[in-house]
């Protein structure tokens, strides 16, 4: 039996496919921040969706950590989601991959520790190479913080270029979170914002 074509046209028609001159571009740039959820950020989710954060602001004198592996060789290794609903609720199992660049005590200190000691963990922002708006941004660790997976911090000093490479994963009810306001301009100068203020 033979399939039936969908043209991309019908698609948009029923709000499936936004547009079909500018398709989705899958994968991470390799930038993103993690916030620490007990420094207590303020964030704000949109009315219409609450699965939309339309805001984050650190509070004061509280800073991210960046992720930015633009440049390495094997940069952010992205996410991974898996869905189950072995305990009667649908749970979504989000990981993520990153690699921390950089080395030293105040690394050691004010970035690499605080990843498996951080009472609350990490909600994360990380950018994709989609620049279409909502969904360019996506949030992982709102609901219920990241935190670094058992051994899930490791360094191999002839590996990854020597960076940490860090393994921290969490469980949130909803599929996916996106950091989005206004437009993707917008959207942008609020994320660059928060990747200025850093360790």
């Amino acid at each position: 039996m033979a399939t039936t074509y969908t043209s991309c046209a019908a698609q948009v028609a029923a709000n499936i496919a936004k547009n079909c001159n500018t398709p989705l571009t899958g994968g991470y740039t390799g930038r993103g921040v993690l916030i620490a959820l007990a420094d207590a950020p303020t964030v704000t989710q949109s009315g219409a969706n609450p699965r939309t954060i339309s805001a984050v602001a650190l509070a004061t004198g509280k800073k991210s950590v960046v992720i930015d592996n633009v440049f390495s060789t094997s940069p952010f290794n992205g996410s991974a989601s898996q869905s189950n609903a072995d305990d009667g609720m649908i749970k979504h199992r989000k990981t993520v991959v990153i690699q921390v660049p950089l080395r030293g005590s105040d690394v050691s200190k004010n970035i690499v520790e605080p990843l498996y000691q951080s009472p609350l963990g990490y909600m994360a922002i990380l950018e994709k190479k989609d620049r279409s708006g909502n969904g360019s941004y996506e949030v992982i660790g709102f609901e219920q913080g990241l935190v670094a997976n058992e051994d899930g911090i490791v360094r191999n000093e002839y590996e990854n270029g020597g960076c940490v490479v860090a393994t921290m994963s969490c469980n949130e009810a909803v599929f996916e979170y996106s950091f989005f306001d206004t437009d993707y301009a917008t959207t942008k100068a609020a994320f660059e914002t928060l990747m200025a203020a850093s360790y």
